[in-house]
């Protein structure tokens, strides 16, 4: 027993030692700091934390405080001077000096715990800025792919910090991007509902209309992946109130051009996205109708919106459909679409009329809906004809000219665009 226990001695004996040696690492450390001596800081409190065992009560903390705030100081003389060599053995040096603050907090006191706060805070931008330029290159297609997915991991791993340090909206919204592209829709859908709940709870001194798109991105999940358009509709229309009180602090507080501009793309976007559900949701035609009426209201030259109007219009109401196609034609002419889709509109009036005349009993009566028909078809001609001179290369727009020639009895023109569609297709 009493060889035991003077074994036992002897061995703490041999450990005050080792850990007196380690506490005067992270001592001489932070001398070496408070000196401006931040290589040698560093250098110390990482040989201190190569044994962090060795380490007793306080120096702990101690260590992986100043082994964080030697390195960021290291690295920012590296950028000053612009030594390439130190800065490439630093590059990771902003999640590493995280990390270390991290460790740190564990054990910290009061005191300790409100400077490595503090500190988080410090390094929250750079860090940020620093994953969202790996989220930019892991979204460029020019990359290699191996590229690409090492810049999306890494991506994560700084934005995942900056959001512990700070949740802000932005920092969920990039985060929830990544997560995305890292095709993890649950995750994703996490941070964007995230997102729009801070920025509503607490928005930013100046107004950011981008954040219409982090309503856009929350929708388009519910839309898609949930399968939810009322939800999906819901969102998009907080999206809308929230850019225009936005708004009204903008202006209050004398509102930017590019500000004006982005309020405007996020409102228009919004709109577009929620007009396209109204669409393609056929039991919501009603509510359609208004919602497009009210934003006619509000967009009455927009090209677009007209467009998507007649389109809705088409089975409820023709005639309106086709003025509405006319009207966005009055406002554009300069674009294929809104003459192809009225040219198409006509030819299926005109073809009902025909089929109604096929199947009428009296001559009379056949021979007029035949006649009525065939005005229908000529209005669906000339305004495909328009669609072709804007856009020769559409393939739909030719084989509707081939059909409507060889309705109207124009052999000459049906034998032109047969011509057309044959060059296209490579014949």
């Amino acid at each position: 027993m009493k060889k035991h226990i003077i074994s036992l001695l002897a061995t703490l004996l041999l450990c005050i030692p080792f850990a007196i040696g380690q506490n005067n690492l992270v001592s001489n450390a932070i001398q070496a700091f408070s000196e401006g001596k931040y290589e040698q800081a560093f250098e110390q409190t990482g040989n201190a934390l190569a044994n962090p065992g060795r380490l007793s009560g306080d120096y702990i903390p101690a260590a992986f405080y100043y082994h964080a705030k030697a390195r960021i100081q290291v690295l920012r003389i590296a950028m000053n001077e612009g030594d390439q060599e130190k800065l490439s053995q630093m590059q990771n040096a902003l999640i590493e000096s995280y990390f270390d603050y991290k460790e740190a907090l564990k054990t910290a006191g009061d005191k300790l715990k409100t400077d490595i706060q503090n500190d988080l805070q410090g390094l929250y931008n750079p860090i940020l800025q620093t994953g969202l330029g790996a989220l930019n290159m892991a979204n460029d297609r020019r990359q290699p792919g191996n590229v690409r997915r090492s810049a999306l991991e890494s991506s994560r791993g700084y934005l995942e910090a900056a959001k512990d340090i700070s949740p802000t909206y932005l920092a969920c919204d990039l985060l929830g991007q990544c997560y995305l592209a890292l095709q993890d829709t649950s995750a994703a859908y996490a941070e964007f509902r995230q997102s729009v709940e801070t920025y509503i709870e607490d928005p930013p001194n100046s107004p950011d209309f981008l954040v219409a798109y982090v309503f856009f991105r929350k929708a388009i999940i519910e839309r898609y992946g949930l399968q939810d358009a009322p939800l999906s509709l819901t969102t998009l229309m907080k999206g809308q109130q929230v850019l225009a009180k936005e708004y009204s602090r903008a202006q209050a507080a004398g509102i930017s051009t590019e500000q004006q501009q982005d309020y405007e793309n996020g409102m228009k976007d919004l709109t577009g996205f929620e007009l396209d559900i109204y669409l393609k949701e056929k039991d919501l035609s009603q509510k359609a109708i208004i919602r497009f009426q009210e934003v006619l209201m509000l967009y009455p030259e927009d090209y677009d919106v007209h467009i998507s109007y007649a389109n809705l219009m088409e089975d409820i109401d023709p005639l309106l459909a086709i003025d509405a196609y006319e009207t966005a034609i009055s406002i554009d002419e300069s674009r294929e679409l809104g003459w192809y889709n009225l040219g198409a509109m006509y030819n299926n009036i005109g073809s009902e009329l025909y089929m109604k005349g096929l199947n009428h009993d009296d001559d009379a009566v056949a021979d007029s809906l035949y006649n009525e028909a065939n005005n229908y078809f000529r209005k669906a001609y000339l305004n495909m004809e328009e669609a072709y001179k804007i856009n020769p290369n559409s393939i739909y727009t030719i084989r509707a000219l081939v059909q409507l020639a060889n309705s109207l009895g124009l052999d000459e023109k049906a034998a032109f665009y047969r011509e057309k569609e044959m060059e296209l297709r490579g014949f």
